[in-house]
């Protein structure tokens, strides 16, 4: 049975450190690019390097994440920073954009390049895809579950790597624009405004049925008690979630996980209650199972609050003159964070604690204490513990860097007339001999003892070592210089930590790009229906190009004036075929990987194309056009095109969405079954139109993909039709009109706008509230 690597976030140096001697096996953290947590400090070149050292020196891996979606003029400077990365001698390099993806394998032959979650993997066709991109390793989606890991790995030989524990993203992971195009905040460049962490009131048609909750924010992941099936899986990396959480969390969470894998491979009993205790005490906002071990969806969500909860400790019994009173159901003590919820929400440090009216430290169980507030309190608010000092404090030993050290075996020899011999031996069986230059004389007094030997030899200073075990060889006659002996374990220590960094040189290669497109189209509109009206409405107004969700039965052969192409879903489990259409319009790299099966492929905007190495990866499997993603603004959609000739020789065949509600997100949650307490597939969406309505009163309605996934769009719908000359100008020929929520009325009007604009002519939209997305920057 192989042991899993434990994989720990690392946001600060203290994480850093009290992560490796928790006991992790490899650590994730980010540079100051290009991560996707922009708002956190990072670290520099200059500390990765230092870094890196630490870590192997202590045998573990260190992983560098370039999760973000790139911009083309970033691309020169991204590729500086992983060459330093790489010369630095990262284990791996965590990417997002498929583009870069396909520039680094090559790029490093021998530095592992592992997709990122944002690369939404979620079945055996995706990773097969991204091993043959020169992936070595795939993070898959939290959506995944855990037949489907099963499946992975008994068919496809690569490494995989999944979350265990932490933040939820509610979507589908690099299928999220909600914070791009509300907050202008890009979630797939790491400045993820949390538009899911707010309060939401849910509407059916324009009735309101929930009173406003955060019916968006997810619990907290905890797979803890099923830990066994993932390493039955062969799961290779068991990844905990929280680069942004403090060095407590990030050492809880690891010994946690560490005790439960060792209580699995020695088949003993986890103390189970205990763990999960003090995982709640460092961080939880509720725990679910998560999808990888099937939480029914709206099981997934905590609608209470967006943060966290810590632990119940009591109730308040009592509040006066600026005091409250509570009963406590567990220890309480000065230092310890709290909250008070009941009509309100009040939290603090607690500075003071008196029971009656004397001066405490600590209370226990079953005190009534008191202590002062800022606000009025409620009789029956409950008291959470959301700071527990005694376990932080337990958990500072962790921060000492000598916590952890690297055991050694240690043999003196001493003989008179032969030299001073120490040899060194560590966990590696790596070993190193040091020889004296100068024979040994016999003592004229006391000889030496082995323990005085000992404890010369032991004294590493700052070096990672301990003597695990020692010997020493001598005629008990030997004069033994202190000098010498000193000298001889210096040397043969540096030698050592020489032998443990020493790593095979990371090649960095330059390699010459071809394009992948065939043909361009000449400038034209095209649309994408969602419903029959529609097509018909696209049809008799002329469309000659037409994609149509495959929610719809259509017969093509209706359509003999226009060409025709199935949009497929962005989500496809293991247990769905991927159908052999001719004419497709894609979203998701496994029908990438399934390219023989069709005849012509259209790539869409959830491929998130931002960069020319992208818009090219996915031509060269096929695509004969590429839908730009509609976070690229019109300063950058300008150079798209002759970036792209200058860097490839050829002129590519684009497409962006000009008008039309975009999708915020597609998530497994839904919403509208939590409020009425149903199972997947209760189909009330089919019903009904169904909203979630935000505090400025934007109406975000909520549409069923076919398969039970939820798609999330925008309040107001993206207009670019005073645009479109500047659009095709950019070199961009294919425009597209998007139509979800739309009549057959509306949506006639508006194609008959984008026609006139087209032509030259001058044509207006009377729609009430419109969105340029991120056109305008």
């Amino acid at each position: 049975m192989k042991r899993p690597e434990i994989l720990a976030p690392v946001g600060t140096k203290e994480a850093f450190i009290a992560a490796i001697n928790a006991g992790a096996n490899a650590v994730f953290l980010a540079g100051q690019k290009f991560g996707a947590r922009a708002y956190l400090a990072n670290f520099s070149i200059e500390e990765i390097k230092e870094m890196v050292l630490y870590a192997h020196l202590r045998d573990v891996l260190l992983f560098v994440t370039i999760n973000t979606l790139t911009f083309d003029n970033e691309i020169e400077s991204l590729l500086t920073f992983t060459d330093e990365l790489v010369r630095c001698n990262v284990d791996a390099l965590i990417v997002q954009d498929l583009g870069l993806i396909g520039l680094l394998t090559k790029r490093y032959p021998n530095t592992e390049i592992h997709a990122s979650t944002q690369v939404n993997a979620h079945n055996i066709h995706h990773v097969k895809f991204l091993k043959e991109l020169g992936v070595k390793r795939v993070i898959l989606a939290r959506e995944t579950s855990i037949e489907t890991i099963k499946k992975i790995k008994e068919e496809v030989d690569i490494d995989i790597e999944v979350f265990i524990h932490g933040a939820l993203c509610v979507s589908f992971s690099g299928n999220c624009l909600f914070s791009s195009m509300i907050n202008k905040r890009s979630g797939n460049r790491g400045e993820c405004a949390q538009s899911c962490r707010l309060n939401y009131q849910l509407i059916k048609d324009k009735t309101p049925i929930s009173d406003e909750a955060y019916l968006l924010s997810t619990k907290d992941l905890m797979t803890l008690d099923y830990l066994n099936e993932l390493i039955d899986a062969g799961v290779d990396s068991l990844k905990i979630e929280g680069r942004m959480r403090k060095y407590t969390y990030v050492t809880q969470v690891v010994l946690s996980y560490k005790h439960a894998i060792e209580a699995h491979m020695n088949h003993k009993q986890l103390a189970f209650e205990q763990e999960v205790d003090r995982l709640k005490r460092v961080f939880n906002r509720e725990f679910t199972k998560g999808y990888m071990f099937h939480e029914i969806p709206k099981d997934i969500n905590n609608d209470f609050r967006p943060n966290h909860m810590g632990v119940l400790i009591g109730k308040v019994i009592d509040y006066k003159e600026k005091r409250v009173y509570v009963r406590l159901t567990e220890s309480f003590q000065v230092g310890d964070g709290y909250r008070l919820i009941g009509d309100k929400d009040y939290g603090n440090v607690l500075f003071n604690l008196k029971i009656g009216q004397t001066s405490i430290e600590k209370a226990k169980p079953n005190d009534v204490v008191n202590f002062e507030v800022k606000e009025e309190i409620a009789v029956g608010s409950d008291c959470y513990k959301t700071t527990d000092s005694n376990l932080e404090n337990e958990l500072d030993v962790y921060l000492d860097e000598n916590y952890s050290l690297i055991p050694l075996s240690i043999e003196v020899s001493a003989f008179v007339g032969m030299p001073l011999i120490i040899k060194v031996k560590d966990n590696r069986h790596n070993e190193v001999y040091k020889i004296g230059t100068q024979v040994l004389e016999e003592a004229k007094k006391n000889v030496m003892t082995a323990e005085e030997v000992k404890n010369e030899v032991n004294r590493f200073g700052r070096s990672p070592f301990f003597i695990d075990s020692f010997e020493f060889i001598t005629d008990n006659q030997t004069f033994v210089p202190i000098k010498v002996l000193n000298d001889l374990r210096r040397d043969a220590i540096i030698e050592l930590t020489e032998l443990r960094l020493n790593q095979p040189g990371k090649e960095i290669v330059s390699d010459e790009m071809s394009s992948g497109f065939k043909d361009v189209d000449q400038a034209h509109l095209v649309v994408k229906v969602h419903t029959l009206d529609q097509l018909e409405a696209a049809y008799a107004l002329g469309i000659t190009e037409i994609y149509y969700d495959d929610v719809l039965e259509v017969n093509e052969n209706n359509y003999p004036k226009a060409t025709l192409f199935k949009v497929l879903k962005r989500i496809i489990e293991d247990n769905q075929d991927y159908k052999d259409d001719p004419k497709v319009v894609l979203n998701e790299i496994g029908s990438l990987g399934n390219k023989q099966t069709t005849k012509e492929m259209i790539g869409d905007e959830f491929l998130n194309v931002t960069n020319i190495h992208t818009a090219n990866l996915v031509s060269t499997y096929g695509i004969k056009r590429v839908t730009l993603s509609s976070e690229l603004s019109y300063e950058r959609l300008k150079h798209f095109t002759t970036s792209y000739e200058r860097v490839y020789k050829r002129e590519p065949n684009l497409e962006l969405i000009v008008y039309g509600y975009k999708d915020l997100m597609i998530s497994k949650y839904c919403p509208v079954a939590k409020n009425f307490g149903y199972k997947p597939n209760c189909k009330l969406c089919f019903k009904n139109q169904y909203y979630l309505q935000d505090r400025q009163h934007g109406k975000f309605a909520m549409i069923n993909d076919g398969n039970c996934n939820m798609r999330i769009m925008d309040s107001k719908p993206l207009v670019l039709l005073s645009y479109l000359p500047d659009i095709l100008a950019c070199g961009i020929n294919t425009l597209r009109l998007d139509f979800t929520l739309e009549s057959k009325k509306e949506t006639q009007d508006i194609i008959k706008a984008y026609q006139l604009k087209f032509q030259g002519i001058e044509s207006v939209l009377t729609i009430n509230k419109i969105s340029t997305g991120r056109f305008l920057g």
